[in-house]
């Protein structure tokens, strides 16, 4: 007769929540990874599922056997212009669908692909190129593919600084130029949408003709915009000190080139970032062929990620490790079709999913709000959607439970389901469905991943807590160890640091959570205050307050999230007191630390931006005379706050407008 296990009280001795993997017949203890890197990974995945769908692109459709055949021409082109094993490609690229190809095809020759947000941090083009050249010399990329705007915009102007630092090649792609006429088309109606979304107006589901749309007087400004800037480009290459070459061009160019596969486990294939800044760049996060593979396996035992021939959005940008892996190459590990999403509006989540009708989508939890406010879903039926899954952030019970019953009207059998992870683990490392979708949890760790809970006020090692008599649930740090997990080490410098416990290697969340008997994790809040804003964006509170301190007229500076009407999402307000004496207009000190402290300062990011100040005698204490945090938090909105608003788009900032929320005049407007 087995005997049975001895319960410690420590969750990551007892792991309570394997029974809910046993009931579902999961043995991880035959679990093993297979030595190759990731791209032939996901070719053996699906040696039976050539001819069936992989992606769509504004109505384009790719089979598994085009995207593996244009994966290995890619790595001809990158062979051919002498990149090797280890060398650094650096990606300023968003979701289109040469990048992923280009991505695959550097993988699987053994170079790293080294992911940074390609949407400017700042209205500044000098900053932006301060920023971007600032991370390269960190880094060491020798080759850097970029769209032709980022390219304008982020190195051209820091074009002799990369030469002196050897880097000679620059590969520009064009996000139009993959597009066939009729996804020209497509993507020319979510022009004239987004310009009818941002005036008030609805959305044109059936558009008369295609001359009609071509015709259109913005689709006509837009085509003059894009010829003006052609000519920009021609001129930027021709006066450039590096080699511009054209993906398209070397295509075509590099057919018969051979190339060399490198199956290493342990070779370092990906540089994602942290989301969010600790000073004047994000963190870089190294990943392995073994850590992305063992992150596919657990996502797909776990359940994540659509079924076989069902249509995901690919949402989330490459430079998350969320964006690349979870919500890009799991789907293609499940045998799923990638529907690629460039760029869209945060506020308009609801018209991705009318025009697309995706099986599943993985998104930030504000971007599931949006759904309750969406008048053009009022009578969609939303059948067709099987998986919704958030992560990145939490969402209160209340709204979980409002947004289920709003898809339960619409048709929709599905409930939301939750995520948790870091970038350091490749992405997501818990689930929460069926039977341990616990209102308010994160769910489950995943399969071969171990979460547990330390005391979160010894920081120089894990003091891992335990289940004591009579205890319904843990609480403290939580902590994560798994396959996964990335060494945390670039050019033999240590990131941050890993711990250990108990023989096995952990990394500290920051987050404070509980664990309930049954083995399922909620998170309550950030040790450091951190929360993230409608688009993913990690903001730290600290980072922006001792910023905002630099004004002289500040006194105090407090910065909490709250729900943005405007645009349905978290958002960064400001609390201000002012040092006394102070007779500054106070439009004219929110338009100074918004230009001054933030825009112009290579630090900070457009998206720390708060977008409503609030200026005030005093601030809510606890009974210790400590800042009241949630007071805060929980406070009504009287509309004597200035409004910040910004007009972006996930990968382009357009223009800033400053005014009191009361009256509603916008005096300070910037382009």
């Amino acid at each position: 007769m087995k005997k049975e296990k001895e319960i410690t009280g420590y969750p990551h001795i007892d792991k309570p929540w394997m029974k809910w993997y046993r009931q579902r017949d999961i043995d991880c203890s035959t679990f093993s990874l297979p030595k190759m890197n990731i791209v032939e990974y996901l070719k053996k995945t699906n040696i039976k599922n050539f001819s069936q769908l992989s992606s769509m692109y504004y109505g384009m459709q790719k089979t598994y056997d085009e995207f593996i055949y244009n994966c290995n021409l890619s790595s001809k082109v990158l062979t051919q212009l002498g990149v090797k094993k280890d060398d650094i490609i650096l990606f300023l690229v968003p979701n289109i669908p040469q990048e992923e190809e280009i991505c695959c095809g550097a993988m699987q020759i053994g170079a790293i692909c080294d992911y940074i947000d390609p949407r400017p941090d700042s209205m500044n083009i000098n900053t932006n190129a301060k920023k971007v050249l600032e991370l390269i010399r960190y880094e060491k990329p020798k080759f850097i593919i970029s769209i032709d705007q980022c390219y304008l915009g982020m190195l051209k102007p820091i074009e002799k600084e990369i030469k002196e630092l050897g880097i000679n090649n620059i590969i520009l792609l064009d996000p139009i130029k993959c597009m066939d006429s009729n996804a020209l088309l497509e993507y020319y109606k979510d022009i004239i949408n987004y310009d009818r979304l941002k005036n008030g107006l609805n959305i044109i589901d059936n558009f008369d003709s295609n001359d009609k749309i071509k015709n259109n007087k913005l689709i006509k400004e837009y085509l003059i915009s894009i010829q003006k800037q052609k000519k920009i480009l021609e001129e930027a290459k021709q006066t450039s000190l590096l080699k511009i070459f054209d993906y398209d061009k070397l295509k075509k160019e590099c057919v018969n080139c051979n190339y060399e596969i490198v199956n290493d486990p342990n070779q370092i294939i990906y540089i994602g970032h942290t989301s969010g800044t600790s000073g004047s760049r994000p963190k870089p996060i190294p990943i392995t062929n073994v850590q992305a593979i063992a992150s596919m396996i657990d996502n797909r035992l776990a359940g994540v990620g659509p079924n076989q021939n069902e249509t995901s959005l690919h949402i989330i940008p490459g430079f998350a490790a969320f964006g690349r892996f979870n919500n890009g190459f799991q789907t293609y590990a499940n045998k799923g079709i990638n529907i690629h999403i460039p760029e869209f509006i945060f506020s308009e989540f609801g018209y991705l999913i009318k025009k697309y009708k995706p099986n599943s989508i993985m998104v930030p939890p504000a971007f599931l709000s949006t759904f309750l406010d969406c008048h053009y879903l009022e009578k969609e039926n939303l059948e067709y959607l099987k998986k919704i899954l958030y992560g990145g952030d939490s969402m209160t019970i209340e709204d979980e439970e409002k947004i289920n019953e709003w898809l339960k009207q619409h048709g929709c059998k599905a409930v939301i389901e939750k995520g948790h992870g870091m970038s350091e683990l490749v992405g997501g490392c818990s689930y929460a469905s069926g039977d341990y979708n616990k209102l308010g949890s994160i769910g489950i760790p995943f399969p071969n991943t171990t979460y547990s809970i330390v005391d979160p006020d010894v920081e120089d090692q894990l003091i891992p807590l335990k289940f004591e008599k009579g205890m319904d649930r843990l609480k403290g740090e939580v902590v994560i160890s798994s396959p996964h997990l990335t060494n945390g080490i670039l050019h033999n410098n240590i990131i941050f640091p890993i711990y250990e416990l108990d023989g096995k290697k952990y990394i500290r969340t920051k987050d404070l959570g509980e664990m309930d008997k049954d083995g399922v994790f909620y998170i309550n809040a950030r040790k450091d205050r951190s929360f993230a804003r409608i688009d993913g964006y990690k903001v730290k509170p600290y980072e922006i307050e001792k910023e905002i301190l630099k004004n002289e007229n500040i006194h105090y500076a407090i910065i909490v999230d709250y729900y943005d009407d405007r645009i349905k999402g978290i958002m960064p307000i400001c609390h201000v007191i002012l040092k006394e004496n102070c007779n500054e207009d106070k439009l004219q000190i929110v338009n100074d630390i918004v230009y001054k402290q933030i825009i112009s300062n290579p630090t900070m990011c457009s998206r720390q931006i708060p977008s409503k100040f609030k200026f005030r005698c005093d601030l809510p204490l606890t009974q210790n005379n400590k800042i009241n945090f949630n007071a805060l938090r929980t406070e009504k909105l009287d509309g004597s706050e200035i409004n910040v608003d910004i007009y972006e788009t996930n990968i382009s900032i357009d223009k800033i407008e400053i005014y009191y929320a009361k009256n509603n005049i916008k005096k300070l407007t910037k382009n």
